[in-house]
């Protein structure tokens, strides 16, 4: 299994609406096209997930003919919409946690420090300095655990069956999708629903799997490095 890049003339190159990537199966060449108009599906089950602590929303949409609708807003970035095949998507989730260790240990300093001011304040009682010492590093032990409620995420992503990107992720604070714990297995037997649905030869499931690669980074939401990164892990598994 091999994958052709086809690149327009310099002539052509600025007519050009879309690229078009050859993917090569056996000696199977078929063109893959840039992304066409989304097709309106019916909606079955949704689900929102919104942390305002961190600036993040998720909005997702079981489809009709198992498609999942994603909207996210990420601080910093664009807000994306975009819909995906389930029939490429692992059923099985994964969950990622990064803890902001620098701020939690940086408020226990903050806190025990101001705890032991206060304690010699209570011993000595001579300075209303030591005072406001104490009662501004409580203040600041009280901003740096805010900041380690806002840094510590949680997220469950959704990856590509062989390409192993991440096509969704919902992201929240610790524990934060519990919420939507119903949603998520209905979500997971669409998953298993959808390759049930539409059956494949692997070859055939393979390229299609591409094609959807390659429509998500046209849609931008894989970045060039996940696609290629993507598209190496289909073509080792032919």
């Amino acid at each position: 299994m091999t994958a052709h890049l086809h690149t327009p003339s310099s002539a052509a190159s600025s007519a050009a609406i879309g690229r078009a990537e050859h993917i090569s199966i056996e000696g199977d060449s078929e063109p893959i096209e840039a992304p066409s108009r989304p097709v309106r599906r019916k909606i079955r089950s949704a689900y929102v997930l919104r942390s305002a602590l961190r600036g993040c929303e998720t909005e997702l949409a079981i489809l009709e003919e198992h498609f999942l609708s994603v909207r996210t807003v990420r601080p910093h970035e664009p807000a994306r919409s975009y819909e995906i095949d389930l029939r490429f998507a692992n059923p099985r989730p994964v969950r990622v946690r990064h803890i902001s260790w620098f701020w939690l240990i940086l408020s226990v300093a903050l806190a025990s420090l101001a705890g032991s001011a206060l304690w010699f304040l209570g011993v000595q009682r001579t300075s209303w300095s030591i005072l406001l010492t104490a009662a501004l590093t409580l203040l600041a032990s009280i901003g740096a655990f805010f900041m380690f409620l806002r840094r510590t995420t949680e997220s469950l992503e959704f990856r590509s069956a062989h390409g192993e990107v991440t096509l969704v992720s919902v992201t929240g604070g610790i524990g934060s999708a519990r919420a939507g714990k119903r949603f998520f297995i209905e979500l997971i037997k669409n998953i298993n629903a959808a390759k049930v649905a539409r059956p494949q030869p692997r070859q055939q499931f393979l390229r299609d799997e591409m094609r959807e690669h390659y429509r998500l980074r046209e849609l931008e939401v894989l970045t060039e490095q996940q696609y290629e990164q993507g598209k190496a892990r289909i073509l080792a598994a032919h």
